[in-house]
């Protein structure tokens, strides 16, 4: 007889998203090809220039999208799901090495519906 209390799988809270207001919402996120293959964590803020995405750094276009589950960037364009709206934790949020998210970053971010505030235990 098949046991009733078997442990099926578990969840861990990563602190990503703060509240449920904005409602999340998800879309599909063409990322530019990169030189290496390369593993976007989820909770990666993407940029978005020229119609194609990359992880947010100086200059590559405006804050738009946060990848919503780890994803594998080859050296082809890659569709990422992602959030285009919701409410996160910005110390939650990974951007390009040196970089540091900007006031002008979580403007764009919350013209686009996605509002930040930051995670008391974190």
């Amino acid at each position: 007889m098949k046991e009733l209390n078997e442990k099926v799988g578990s969840v861990e809270y990563d602190d990503l998203i703060n509240a449920g207001t904005p409602e999340l919402d998800v879309c599909s996120v063409t990322v530019a090809g990169l030189e290496a293959e390369t593993v976007l964590k989820r909770g990666t803020v993407l940029a978005v220039k020229d119609g194609k995405a990359a992880v947010l750094a100086e200059g590559n276009g405006d804050a738009s999208y946060i990848v919503a589950d780890d994803t594998t960037v080859g050296t082809t364009d890659t569709n990422v799901v992602a959030y285009r709206a919701g409410h996160f934790n910005r110390n939650k949020l990974i951007v390009a090495e040196g970089y540091a998210l900007t006031s002008a970053d979580e403007d764009a971010l919350r013209q686009r519906g996605i509002l930040l505030d930051t995670a008391l235990n974190a």
